[in-house]
């Protein structure tokens, strides 16, 4: 009588997903960043959740840095998307202004996740300075809001000035919005959609000659 050999399951993923893989783990690491901290976090923790050895995770990150910052890469190139979106003609030079401030905002809203782990997570703080310096759309993203502000500056419709300070104080002013309703909005009275509007109104206001 022949016995026929059964396979034993697996449970680790097969090879070869490339791309696709890369993403799970970047989920995966995005999910236990933020339950556990990036300082508490491990690579072998990481490994575990996408179904892979830590030998096969090694392949496509050497450690959390690269993780963190391929995690902030992602999200920096989506925002960059929106953002250049919402900058399309048709618009006046004030109402693109008001539109990449808005999008900045509603961005951050729509991707929670990755805003608190790029801005808002403690541990990520924690690892090394250089992990999620240089990011081009990062740098592109600030681009945009800093020549938009010379343009209004330029139309006379802001003050002149330097560009990149009034730019920084306008990311701020968004950012700490931005900030409050992801994560403290039980604290607030005001609705979303009119603190947006009071915030990018105080700007605009607050800019003029």
């Amino acid at each position: 009588m022949t016995t026929l050999a059964v396979p034993l399951p697996r449970n680790r993923k097969p090879r070869g997903q490339g791309p696709a893989r890369r993403d799970e783990i970047l989920a995966a690491a995005t999910r236990i960043f933020l339950e556990e901290g990036v300082a508490h976090a491990t690579m072998r923790r990481i490994a575990a959740a996408v179904g892979v050895s830590p030998a096969a995770l090694y392949v496509y990150f050497p450690d959390k840095d690269s993780i963190l910052r391929a995690i902030a890469e992602a999200w920096f190139a989506e925002l960059l998307e929106a953002l250049a979106q919402s900058q399309q003609s048709g618009k006046t030079l004030a109402e693109k202004f008001e539109a990449g401030i808005r999008t900045y905002v509603e961005f951050g809203l729509s991707h929670p996740d990755g805003y608190r782990l790029t801005f808002l997570s403690p541990g990520a703080k924690q690892m090394a300075p250089a992990a999620c310096e240089g990011i081009a759309a990062a740098d592109h993203s600030f681009a945009i809001l800093q020549q938009g502000v010379e343009g209004m500056m330029q139309a006379g419709l802001f003050r002149p000035g330097p560009s990149v300070p009034a730019a920084e104080a306008i990311w701020a002013c968004m950012h700490g919005v931005t900030s409050l309703l992801i994560d403290q909005c039980d604290h607030l009275v005001t609705p979303q959609p009119h603190l947006v509007d009071t915030a990018i109104e105080m700007i605009m206001r607050g800019m003029k000659p």
